[in-house]
């Protein structure tokens, strides 16, 4: 299942969860997981918050971001950009255009669990519930 993995779910990868499993066997789990390349600036600007969060230290959320980034498959906004118009008359809320954008670019759902972002039908979205009951977890 090709999956475009939101903003949230990518901060929740920061605390021991199933998200975070879900993400490090995404292969296993036969799980192909994308999104934006914002998002790994969106991590870096909120490492403050992200600490605090998941009671981590410096290190261990850079060694954390290693792992995401090696499951993850970033796209920049050039391999997507033929979509952003329609991403943006998509999305229920213009900050996730790109997760639209992307998920259509790639004939993709979306990873989120964000209620809002299923009041469209064009995109299957997909939360961490009902992706656990999905693949049995």
């Amino acid at each position: 299942m090709q999956l475009v993995v939101d903003t949230n779910i990518l901060f929740s990868f920061f605390r021991e969860n199933p998200v975070r499993f879900m993400i490090i066997n995404s292969k296993l789990l036969s799980l192909k997981l994308s999104s934006p390349a914002y998002v790994l600036d969106e991590i870096k600007d909120n490492i403050p918050d992200i600490i605090k969060y998941s009671k981590s230290e410096l290190g261990q959320i850079e060694s954390m971001i290693g792992k995401l980034k090696e499951s993850i498959d970033i796209f920049p906004s050039e391999k997507y950009k033929e979509f952003e118009e329609r991403g943006r008359e998509v999305s229920p809320d213009p900050k996730d255009s790109p997760f639209f954008a992307l998920a259509l670019k790639l004939k993709a759902d979306i990873w989120s669990n964000e209620p809002r972002l299923k009041q469209q039908s064009l995109v299957k979205v997909w939360s961490t519930g009902d992706l656990r009951k999905e693949l049995g977890l």
